[in-house]
C-alpha cells in the first residue's frame, strides 16, 4: 500500500507540472488527498478511483470486488474538493480481506510458489545426501587423504549453506519478523538482530562454499602438473584459513559497510534489500574471482587431458568422449555452473528463475552422488566393511533335491569314478561297509540318490 501512495503522489506532481498551475478556474484542480491523486474536475462533478489496495484478481470473484467498491470525491459549487469517501474501501478490508495483498498475505503466484517449492525440496535432499557423504568420507580410515579432507570441508560448507538458506526462505515466506495484524505489516524491531544473524550466515556459507570449490580446483590442478612432484602439500591450516577464514573477513567487511549505509536510511529492516550498492562488490568480486579462477583451472586441466589422451592408441571418438566426460564431472565440483547466475536481468523470465533455483540448490546433490556414492574408493571400502558383517538372513538354507548320477564301471570306480555323496560331502557310509555295496552295481546302470545341498 505504501508503494501505491508513493506512486500516486509522484503522479500528482507530474500532473501539476503539465497543467503549469495548481489552480483550475473552471472547477477543482489536481489534488492529492494523502492516499490518491485526483485529476482536475468540473464544478459539481463526481470522480471515482479504485481503492488504494493491491487486489488479487487471480482469486475468483475478486475482480468484481475491485470494480464494485471504489473511492468517490465531489467537486462542489465553489470549485473546492470535498473530503474523499473511503467507506467502500473500509468495507472491502472488513469483508473481503482475502482479495487484498496485505496482512502479510501475498497474491497467488504459481511461478513464485514453484520456485520456492523447488528450492526447499532440493535443499532438503542436498542436506540429506551431503550428510551421508560426510559420514562415508569419515568412517573409513583406509582411504583418508588430503583430497578427501577437502571434499569433507566442501560438503560441510554446502550442508550449512543449504540448511541456513532453507531457514531463511521459511522465515521470509512465513513473515516471522513482521507484525501481521495490520494491512501494511510492521517489522518487529526487537528481533532484528536475529534476522541479521540468519542473513549473515546465509551469505557467509555461500562465500565459504565457493572458496572451498576454489581450493578443490587448485588442488586438482596441482595433481595434474609437475608441481605435485616438486612441491610438498601446503600445511592444512592454510587450507582452513582460505576456506573458512577468508569468507569470515569478507562477509564481516561487507556487513560493517552495509550496516553503516542502511542506518542512514529510514525503515531499513534486516539489511533488506541487501543485494544492492557498490559495496556489494565486496562479495560479488570475491566469489566471481574464485569462480573465474576455477574456470581457468578447468580449461588447463582439459588441455592436459587432451595432451595425455593423444598419446594413447585408442580410437579418436573414445578420446573425445573421455575428455567430455571428465569435463562435465568437474563442472559441479568447481562451481562453473554458477557463473551465468551472476548476471540477473532486470525483469527475469520464468525460465531464468526456475533454472537459477535448480542450478543453485542441486549442486550439493551432484557433488554427493558423483564424488561419494559413485566413487570407486568409497564403494570398495564399503564393500570390504560389509563383507565382514554376517548376514544370516541371506544365507542359502539346506534343501533336499533328487539328482541323477551316472555310476561308472566297478573296476574304474575307485580310480576315476567319484560318487555323488563325496562330491556333496554328505557321504554317510559306515566304516564297516566294504566292497559288498560295489558288487551290487552293474555296468552302465543309472541310479537316483538323495543328497543334501547347501
Amino acid at each position: 500500500m505504501t508503494s501505491i501512495i508513493r506512486a500516486e503522489y509522484a503522479a500528482c506532481q507530474e500532473l501539476k507540472k503539465l497543467e503549469n498551475s495548481s489552480y483550475n478556474p473552471g472547477g477543482c484542480s489536481v489534488d492529492f488527498d494523502k492516499s490518491l491523486c485526483w485529476a482536475s474536475a468540473h464544478i459539481g462533478q463526481q470522480m471515482t478511483r479504485d481503492c488504494p489496495f493491491t487486489f488479487c484478481t487471480a482469486i475468483p470473484g475478486c475482480e468484481e470486488i475491485k470494480d464494485r467498491y471504489m473511492v468517490s470525491r465531489n467537486c462542489n459549487s465553489m470549485g473546492v474538493w470535498q473530503d474523499s469517501n473511503y467507506t467502500m474501501c473500509i468495507k472491502v478490508v472488513e469483508e473481503y480481506a482475502q482479495c487484498l495483498q496485505g496482512f502479510c498475505r501475498v497474491c497467488p503466484d504459481v511461478l513464485r510458489d514453484l520456485v520456492i517449492s523447488v528450492s526447499l525440496t532440493l535443499s532438503f535432499v542436498s542436506v540429506i545426501l551431503l550428510v551421508a557423504a560426510i559420514v562415508l568420507f569419515s568412517i573409513f580410515d583406509s582411504i583418508q587423504c588430503r583430497r578427501l579432507s577437502i571434499h569433507k570441508n566442501l560438503a560441510t560448507a554446502f550442508v550449512f549453506r543449504f540448511a541456513v538458506l532453507a531457514i531463511w526462505t521459511i522465515v521470509q515466506t512465513t513473515n516471522v519478523f513482521q507484525d501481521c495484524t495490520r494491512l501494511t505489516p510492521l517489522p518487529l524491531w526487537d528481533y532484528e538482530w536475529i534476522c541479521k544473524a540468519i542473513l549473515w550466515f546465509v551469505i557467509y556459507f555461500n562465500v565459504a562454499s565457493v572458496m572451498w570449490m576454489l581450493i578443490e580446483g587448485a588442488f586438482l590442478y596441482s595433481r595434474f602438473t609437475v608441481f605435485a612432484m616438486r612441491h610438498s602439500d601446503a600445511p592444512w591450516s592454510l587450507y582452513l584459513a582460505c576456506g573458512w577464514g577468508v569468507p569470515f573477513v569478507v562477509v564481516t567487511a561487507w556487513a560493517l559497510v552495509h550496516q553503516y549505509i542502511s542506518s542512514q536510511q529510514t525503515n531499513s529492516f534486516c539489511w533488506l534489500p541487501y543485494a544492492q550498492g557498490l559495496h556489494l562488490w565486496i562479495l560479488a568480486g570475491t566469489m566471481g574471482s574464485a569462480l573465474i579462477m576455477n574456470l581457468i583451472f578447468l580449461l588447463m586441466i582439459v588441455v592436459i587431458l587432451v595432451q595425455k589422451l593423444r598419446t594413447e592408441n585408442s580410437a579418436e571418438s573414445k578420446k573425445i568422449w573421455r575428455t567430455i566426460k571428465a569435463t562435465l564431472l568437474l563442472v559441479p565440483l568447481l562451481g562453473i555452473s554458477n557463473i551465468p547466475l551472476f548476471y540477473e536481468p532486470e525483469h527475469p523470465s520464468s525460465v531464468y528463475m526456475l533454472g537459477s533455483a535448480i542450478l543453485q540448490h542441486s549442486q550439493g546433490i551432484f557433488i554427493a552422488v558423483l564424488y561419494c556414492f559413485l566413487n570407486s574408493e568409497i564403494q570398495g571400502a564399503l564393500k570390504r566393511q560389509l563383507s565382514k558383517v554376517p548376514f544370516e538372513f541371506f544365507k542359502t538354507r539346506n534343501r533336499f533335491e533328487t539328482e541323477r548320477t551316472y555310476v561308472p564301471e566297478a573296476r574304474n570306480a575307485t580310480k576315476n569314478g567319484v560318487p555323488m555323496e563325496e562330491m556333496n560331502k554328505t557321504k554317510n557310509i559306515e566304516s564297516g561297509e566294504n566292497t559288498e555295496s560295489q558288487d551290487q552295481v552293474s555296468t552302465g546302470k543309472q541310479i537316483y540318490s538323495v543328497s543334501t545341498k547347501s
